[in-house]
């Protein structure tokens, strides 16, 4: 009884650390920049959005796709979303094209998206710094930094963070901006979150 206990709490402080380790999101480091490529990674990196998300799955899952928020500075509020698939041009030759769609929106809710992805980036540090060839890589930018997390674990903060953008992209995709503002009080909690993770020095 007494091995099953220490088992059982040895397992939950487990579960606990990978939670916790993945509580940010991680600096873009020299190794991923080269991984992915300057001219790759630049197709997908805008440098007009206020804040972005990048996601790179596995080569044999699917293409990337990206989910931009524009706002201010002569933008208007929107969150495009740009993805990557194959059409054929003819019967025999397939070709990779890029498409993208987008919804527009009020400030309010334009800024409440780029708040959370900017605290999100701010907030970032060294933790877990994981690779794999199986799952999905995220990039998340603003105007300064790039910070990424490979396939957050379920509980975490990353993985709340990767979800609810994940649906703003289906938003998005579904031309639908009642489903995007329904996405808002995930946004508002989230953020909170990740604002709670600044040094308090």
């Amino acid at each position: 009884m007494k091995k099953q206990i220490i088992t059982l709490v040895t397992l939950l402080m487990v579960a606990a650390i990978g939670a916790q380790a993945q509580s940010r999101l991680e600096p873009m480091t020299q190794t991923e920049q080269k991984l992915w490529g300057e001219k790759y990674f630049a197709t997908w990196l805008s440098r007009r959005a206020s804040q972005q998300m990048l996601k790179f799955p596995s080569p044999m899952e699917a293409f990337p796709s990206a989910l931009y928020v524009y706002y201010g500075y002569g933008e208007s509020e929107r969150l495009q979303v740009k993805w990557c698939e194959v059409k054929e041009a003819r019967p025999d030759e397939p070709r990779l094209k890029l498409d993208s769609i987008e919804v527009k929106t009020d400030k309010a809710t334009a800024l409440m998206f780029s708040d959370l992805i900017e605290h999100a980036v701010k907030t970032c540090m060294f933790n877990d710094n994981r690779l794999g060839f199986d799952g999905t890589t995220y990039f998340f930018g603003n105007s300064i930094r790039v910070a990424t997390i490979w396939s957050p674990e379920s509980g975490s903060n990353c993985k709340r963070l990767t979800d609810v953008l994940e649906k703003a992209m289906t938003a998005v995709k579904n031309q639908n901006e009642d489903e995007l503002k329904a996405l808002l009080p995930e946004v508002e909690s989230l953020t909170e979150v990740f604002k709670k993770l600044y040094p308090k020095d």
